[in-house]
């Protein structure tokens, strides 16, 4: 009778844990066959490992004065003494996406450790290792400055959570803060609300917060952005003035991209807002689930304001996986800061796990299957602006 009872046992167990294990590795296998595939291509790419569109704006930078996203264009031509070609632009799309994949790993291990039920990690892990958020993302999205702002939070994060100085924690905080911000305006957004949960106050948050503002009010000189558009020309990249690149796109003002997001179809708009959000929202509840439910309030605040910024930046751009990708970074980084303090003890095992465990299930295969969902409307004809460097400057607009 006894062994009858150990054997239902160990039946209920893998009833309980079969399932969600399976799956877990299942979609861990899926993420990684869809990481190197995306790499595979951008290596086989004839000009840059990044491409040329996201290429062209390793070219800008402050050589003409202050312009938005800058800083990393300037570092770049300062260690390579002048403006890249394009084996320097390869190297550096290269570890931008390296860098990228490093610290989304540093995150994986973050949120282990911050799952209190031993046999919860590796769910954990899962849900960050297989979203449609993180590694496919940072393949598929290869060389955006997008991996710059990753690094950023990710740093952020795991500095609150060292043992270091406060004084020096809140100074690397501060600083990167500043650097995302530098690199992509937007960035701020993200960044500034994590920075400001982990106590850090205002004053830390100035310098960032005046380089959002630069870059948002001093819009970039069309000569700055022809400028720019030549050096890359000039090293081989394939841009012309008559096409859209990064650089061009640094020309467009806040009515012009309102006006192009109210040409897109209605219904493009809310299909990738009901399955990019919907896939946030659910990843972001199964995370605060294996992370033992802790501060439910706070969390909520944190998901709510991560979503807020993505739907804005969704309003002004029809990026829309970025921004929630970024948001879905923000808010894990956020989450293991909040789990950090609390006891680490299990929650407490509910009656019925079963609808919890559905859902898990649903999330995971939903993130497997969302790893090949474009990064923009592909299937809208009028989700491409056709922003180019000629348009920019004969319609008069500038970065906004």
């Amino acid at each position: 009778m006894v062994e009858g009872l150990q054997v239902r046992g160990l039946r209920a167990r893998r009833d309980r844990r079969g399932p969600v294990a399976g799956t877990s590795v299942a979609v861990l296998a899926w993420t990684a066959l869809v990481c190197v595939g995306f790499l595979g291509s951008a290596l086989l790419a004839t000009d840059t490992v990044v491409g040329g569109y996201n290429a062209s704006a390793y070219w800008v930078s402050y050589r003409d004065g202050f312009v938005k996203r800058g800083l990393p264009g300037a570092v770049l031509e300062t260690v390579v003494g002048g403006p890249p070609g394009l084996l320097a632009a390869s190297v550096f799309g290269a570890a931008l996406i390296v860098l990228a994949l490093a610290a989304l790993a540093l995150l994986v291990r973050m949120t282990v450790r911050a799952v209190p039920a031993p046999a919860h990690r590796l769910v954990g892990a899962a849900l960050v290792i297989a979203s449609p958020f993180t590694f496919a993302l940072v393949v598929q999205n290869r060389g955006r400055y997008d991996l710059i702002v990753v690094v950023c939070l990710v740093l952020a994060a795991w500095l609150a959570s060292s043992r270091s100085l406060p004084w020096l924690r809140a100074a690397g905080i501060s600083a990167l803060v500043a650097v995302g911000a530098a690199s992509m305006e937007i960035a701020f957004g993200f960044l500034g609300p994590l920075a400001e949960r982990i106590g850090l106050g205002a004053l830390a948050l100035l310098p960032g917060l005046a380089v959002t503002a630069a870059s948002l009010i001093a819009p970039p000189a069309g000569s700055a952005l022809v400028a720019a558009s030549e050096r890359a020309a000039a090293a081989g990249l394939p841009i012309t003035a008559a096409q859209e690149s990064s650089i061009s796109a640094l020309g467009q003002n806040l009515s012009d991209a309102l006006a192009f997001t109210a040409s897109v179809s209605p219904l493009s708009i809310l299909l990738c807002a009901a399955v990019l959000g919907g896939c946030y929202a659910l990843s972001a509840y199964l995370l605060w689930v294996v992370t033992g439910r802790v501060r439910p309030r706070l969390v909520l605040a944190v998901v709510a304001v991560n979503a807020l910024v993505a739907l804005v930046l969704s309003a002004v751009g029809t990026d829309y996986r970025r921004w929630w990708g970024l948001a879905f970074v923000a808010t894990a980084a956020g989450l293991v800061l909040l789990a950090r303090d609390v006891p680490r003890v299990p929650a407490a095992r509910h009656a019925d796990e079963r609808p919890w465990r559905r859902l898990l299930v649903a999330g995971l295969l939903a993130s497997a299957v969302l790893q090949v969902f474009p990064i923009w409307p592909t299937w809208e004809p009028s989700a491409s602006t056709n922003a180019s460097l000629e348009h920019v400057l004969h319609h008069g607009t500038s970065a906004g």
